[in-house]
């Protein structure tokens, strides 16, 4: 099932209707949510009308911010949000879970709308292969497919990393802010559920990396200015998991 499928499935009621992609985990309690606009094609972030994040206990705790799952959002004063992030923000008044994929189709939207490496997604933005400025007018969010043997999975700083080799022999470090592997109390044992994933992968198919950029950092001592939005690992989609 493609978004072609997804469009005959859930037809437009003028509402906004979004297949969610990713789960990100944050501090203070927050989840970052982010998808597929079904009709439009291209990546949402949907916000709380405030402009804040989601509560876990009760936005995921209670089914709605899950992977796969299509929701609908109504509109809500959309305020001023700065670039790269004003790209996807949207914030929304109200939300109703319409139903919910299986994986297959879940990996199938995500293929179809993939891009073919991660300068393309950002718009040949990236600087040191790591960031992007803070303002800079581009996407924030996007998706790659890469064959399992590239992925490397480990621990850096305290962090989970994901990293691969990209074409032109270019090792891109990213870390990994998906809710399911964030979920874990050791860094241990995500990486290790991690790597079980990647080894009980298909060899065939390739695994769809969903990235995106970090709010705004300063730097440890307030020394980066512009501020840079670093890029992450949002989530990760198997064809058959």
């Amino acid at each position: 099932m493609g978004l072609e499928r997804l469009r005959e499935d859930y037809r437009i009621n003028g509402e906004r209707q979004v297949l969610i992609t990713e789960v990100t985990r944050m501090s203070g309690g927050l989840i970052c949510a982010a998808g597929l606009d079904i009709h439009v094609g291209t990546m949402v972030r949907p916000l709380q009308g405030d402009g804040t994040n989601w509560e876990e206990t009760k936005w995921v705790t209670n089914g709605y911010m899950r992977v796969g799952n299509v929701l609908s959002f109504v509109s809500a004063n959309q305020g001023h949000p700065d670039y790269p992030h004003a790209s996807e923000d949207f914030r929304v008044s109200q939300v109703n879970c319409l139903g919910q994929v299986s994986q297959h189709d879940l990996y199938e939207a995500c293929h179809e709308t993939a891009y073919n490496d991660i300068e393309s997604i950002f718009d040949n933005n990236l600087i040191e292969n790591k960031y992007v400025v803070a303002g800079t007018c581009c996407r924030s969010l996007g998706c790659i497919m890469l064959p399992r043997r590239e992925i490397k999975i480990q621990e850096s700083f305290g962090k989970i990393q994901v990293s691969y080799l990209d074409k032109n022999s270019i090792w891109h470090n990213l870390k990994i802010t998906d809710l399911v592997t964030k979920s874990y109390e050791e860094i241990s044992t995500g990486i290790e559920c991690l790597k079980n994933r990647l080894a009980c992968s298909s060899v065939v198919q390739p695994i769809a990396l969903r990235l995106g950029l970090a709010r705004p950092w300063a730097g440890t001592n307030n020394n980066y200015n512009p501020k840079r939005c670093y890029v992450q690992v949002n989530g990760i989609i198997f064809p058959d998991q």
